[in-house]
């Protein structure tokens, strides 16, 4: 998966940008607050449609400008070459066009493109609060299974509504029977039970390969373990057949039914939410009822949803100690890092080809033993982004293969391919 070319107007600080990067190791390198950052949120967003730092959309779009444009023609191996088009405006809405036609949902972009980005705002993901290991959750899995969206949107409006049930009855309390809560839990549950499988799913098969990554960078002195911390007690591992666990279909079967769906009409995405849902779906969907059930009076007198992919966590140890309490800020860092990576190697064992490697100024985080594992891991890999404010730390050998920008106030001063 490569970007062959990448235009961006009047995105964050550049009112144009026309480059074609290489299909190796691409370099932009200058002082920092020039634009460096901006190009691999461009990227990014592609792959997740969503920014890496704005709060609002309307942040991406240059600060005289009115809408933001960004522009990408890709190469996919199995699927060919394609063009996908962002546009954000300043109502902060977005839309999105893949070959010239546009899309009626934003997410419909998602599996067109993939790319795995790490920089300082990654350590999150490690250092801060479990809504930001759930985001993480989120984005990543999006980009492999764009069916989690449609469940994450729908449980997260159903959420709101049942916590606003819950909030009711706590100011007018009356019978259990007479609430309706019980079809709100059917509807909690229809859309809840595949994200729980989706991320179960996701962490078994990323939490081996990060594991093995981390003791490459650390040369076998630390171990880490990755552990889901689902919210509900989920079904042990023998009561669900591997065999029935998550079932991805190809991108193109998936566009093909949503196409399908879409012209059916919303409400059949509601009614038939479970209808495609495997038995270890079932299975979490029974656990997850059974405990709302018996956690209904603590939440009636508390007024909200105690239990649900909203309250999940991720927990990271080293050498079997808590990394977010213990680690140090360079073991948190190398720890974030194993997670991308893993990332980058789970899709491109999923959808057949690597992703794309956003890089944003991670030498200067790393000491010398460990940015020679990274450099040596990316090395004759698939089409690599990094940042830097100087070249000091790349060897001589690699520069030579590297396209290198030098970046100035939103623009390409130079394009020294070596």
């Amino acid at each position: 998966m490569r970007v062959l070319q990448l235009i961006m107007n009047c995105f964050r600080n550049y009112r144009e940008l026309d480059i074609r990067p290489a299909d190796g190791i691409n370099i932009f390198h200058g002082e920092n607050a020039q634009g460096k950052t901006n190009i691999l949120e461009a990227i990014s967003l592609l792959a997740t449609t969503r920014s890496l730092r704005a709060g609002r959309e309307s942040e991406m779009i240059l600060r005289d400008a009115e809408e933001a444009h960004v522009i990408a023609e890709i190469a996919r191996e199995r699927e060919g070459e394609a063009e996908l088009h962002i546009s954000i405006f300043q109502s902060d809405r977005k839309s999105v066009k893949v070959n010239g036609l546009k899309r009626p949902r934003v997410i419909d972009l998602l599996g067109q493109f993939n790319a795995v980005f790490f920089g300082a705002t990654e350590m999150s993901i490690v250092t801060g609060e479990p809504a930001d290991r759930r985001h993480y959750l989120n984005i990543e899995i999006s980009q492999i299974s764009p069916r989690y969206v449609y469940d994450l949107g729908h449980y997260k409006r159903i959420l709101e509504q049942r916590n606003r049930l819950l909030k009711d009855l706590r100011e007018r309390p009356r019978p259990l029977a007479d609430t309706g809560l019980e079809a709100w839990n059917e509807q909690l549950v229809n859309y809840g039970a595949p994200l729980f499988e989706k991320r179960k799913f996701y962490i078994e098969r990323l939490a081996p390969l990060a594991a093995q990554i981390h003791r490459e960078l650390t040369d076998g002195k630390e171990t880490l373990e990755v552990r889901y911390l689902p919210s509900v007690r989920l079904p042990y591992e023998e009561e669900v057949s591997k065999a029935d666990m998550v079932r991805e279909q190809s991108a193109e079967d998936i566009y093909t039914a949503e196409a399908k769906t879409a012209a059916e009409g919303e409400s059949r995405i509601i009614t038939e939410s479970l209808t495609q849902a495997t038995d270890g779906t079932m299975a979490i969907a029974n656990a997850f009822r059974e405990q709302l059930c018996r956690a209904a009076g603590d939440e009636l007198r508390r007024g909200t949803t105690l239990l649900g992919p909203q309250r999940d966590d991720l927990s990271f140890l080293i050498n079997g100690y808590e990394a977010r309490v213990y680690g140090s800020q360079g073991q948190q860092r190398t720890v974030t890092l194993a997670l991308k990576l893993a990332e980058y190697r789970l899709i491109e064992n999923y959808v057949g080809e690597p992703p794309v490697l956003l890089l944003d100024d991670v030498m200067s985080d790393l000491d010398d033993s460990r940015r020679k594992h990274l450099l040596k891991w990316i090395a004759n890999r698939g089409q690599t982004f990094i940042t830097c404010t100087n070249l000091r730390a790349f060897p001589e050998e690699m520069l030579a293969g590297a396209s290198v920008y030098k970046i100035s106030s939103g623009e390409i001063v130079y394009n020294h391919e070596k």
